[in-house]
């Protein structure tokens, strides 16, 4: 199985210093998204499981932390997910189109 990590993960053989020397507010923006990205997924874990504590110590089911999570991780995180991919793709193209013109440059 080919183990890559996360997408955001810098695990190419290009350096982040590279990346951000090529866009850097691409770069800084993408970063900015991803940290959002874990609170805002942090803040809904922590709801879900603050709405659930009135439940551990009974039988019951805890459905409203199971309907915060849910709720949540699809209205909220997914649409974050989503951006956060776009711009992951964005600043890709930008990266390789600044290493394109830079080697037209030199040639």
């Amino acid at each position: 199985m080919d183990d890559d990590g996360d997408k955001g993960d810098d695990r190419s053989e290009d350096s982040s210093l590279e990346r951000d020397g090529y866009d850097h507010p691409g770069y800084l923006r993408t970063n900015l998204l991803r940290h959002a990205l874990q609170l805002v997924i942090a803040v809904i874990a922590v709801g879900a499981a603050a709405a659930s504590i009135p439940y551990w110590g009974s039988s019951d089911f805890p459905v409203m932390g199971l309907v915060i999570y849910v709720a949540g991780m699809v209205f909220v995180a997914m649409p974050l997910c989503m951006y956060y991919e776009s711009l992951l793709e964005a600043h890709r193209g930008r990266v390789a189109e600044a290493k394109l013109l830079q080697g037209a440059w030199v040639s």
